[in-house]
């Protein structure tokens, strides 16, 4: 099976961000990799740490330029998501950028 850097980008930035581990992510961005990389549906790590309820997560990423505005293949936003999951302190941080 060929090797898939994207695909394994995508992986890691998604865990990372879903578990909220900012050291992660920070070693990742440190690495070069790209913190705008999508899963399979279109969710990007900041859509994970906002659904999970990550500020500190959502806050780095933001800081770094990922599209806090990307839309999955459901049409969902990180925004959107931290409303279903009602993490208050991520919505209205997102909610500055609208």
């Amino acid at each position: 099976m060929a090797y898939n850097k994207q695909l394994e980008d995508s992986m890691v930035v998604c865990w990372a961000a879903a578990q909220g581990d900012v050291h992660e992510l920070q070693r990742l961005y440190a690495n070069g990799v790209d913190l705008n990389t999508a899963d399979y549906d279109g969710r990007t790590g900041i859509h994970l740490a906002a659904s999970e309820g990550h500020l500190e997560a959502v806050k780095f990423l933001a800081a770094k330029g990922v599209d806090i505005h990307a839309k999955d293949r459901f049409g969902g936003t990180p925004l959107i998501d931290a409303k279903r999951g009602n993490f208050k302190k991520v919505v209205e941080f997102l909610e500055k950028y609208k």
